[in-house]
This record gives structure tokens, C-alpha cells and sequence, in this order.
């Protein structure tokens, strides 16, 4: 058997290896990095979900005419951000598609967006790669 390797081949599969273990490990890692930001944009349609309930449920009961629009945005803010568990730096945005309507059957739309930076791009180049992962809901305020 050791007759039919040639003295200069020894070291030929480590050359190999070498070559092609940069692309499998690109490869696993953006493996991670599909899974990863699937579950993040989840998270975040989760969150906007349950922004979105907690403005429906509370919707005219809690604000009456001389409510500002703005003050009534923060609860669902802070509700929004509770339940983007593991989702860094969460920007959220409460619209009230019928013009400030609080009342049984107005619009509530809740959008939540994060930035995403894959594994490869925050070691290798310096964040230069950026995706920005959305979730978003629109229901009926119901009382």
C-alpha cells in the first residue's frame, strides 16, 4: 500500500482541507443565520401581535377626548418591546389608521422593525451587510 502513494503527496488532503473549510463554515453559518432571523421576525410579528391587542382591548375605555395622540402610543410601545423577547433594539410605530379614532370599530395598526446583521458580516466586514426584519398588525378596536 505505501508503495503506491509518491513521497511528494503527504500532505495534500491538509492542503484540501484547507481549501475548502472557509466554504463550509460560510455555509453553516448562514445556515444559523437563515434560522435565526426566521425566529427574530417572528418575535417581531409576535410583538406587533400583542402591541396591536393590548391597543384594541384598551382602545376607547381608556382615552376619552382630550387625550393626546402621542401619550396614547407609549403602553403600546413598552407592550411591544415586552414581547420582543431577544430582539435588539426594536423601533415601534402605532398608527391609528382612522385619524386618532379610539372608538369601537377605528383601525389600530402596530409595525415593529429590528436590524439584523448576519454572523459573517458582523466579524468580517464590519457590519457592512444589514437586513431589516419587520412584523406588523392591523386590527378593529372592539369596545
Amino acid at each position: 500500500m505505501r508503495g503506491l502513494f509518491r513521497s511528494d503527496e503527504g500532505g495534500q488532503s491538509l492542503i484540501e482541507f484547507a481549501l475548502v473549510l472557509p466554504l463550509l463554515l460560510l455555509i453553516i453559518t448562514g445556515l444559523f443565520d437563515v434560522a435565526r432571523a426566521t425566529w427574530q421576525e417572528n418575535t417581531l410579528a409576535y410583538a406587533a401581535r400583542e402591541g396591536t391587542r393590548y391597543a384594541i382591548v384598551h382602545g376607547s375605555a381608556s382615552v376619552d377626548g382630550t387625550v393626546v395622540y402621542a401619550s396614547n402610543q407609549q403602553p403600546v410601545i413598552d407592550v411591544v418591546r415586552n414581547a420582543a423577547v431577544g430582539v435588539p433594539t426594536v423601533s415601534v410605530t402605532v398608527t391609528w389608521l382612522d385619524s386618532g379614532c379610539y372608538d369601537r370599530n377605528c383601525r389600530v395598526q402596530v409595525d415593529a422593525t429590528a436590524p439584523f446583521v448576519p454572523i459573517p458580516s458582523q466579524y468580517l466586514l464590519g457590519n457592512a451587510f444589514q437586513l431589516t426584519l419587520r412584523g406588523g398588525s392591523l386590527l378593529v378596536i372592539q369596545r
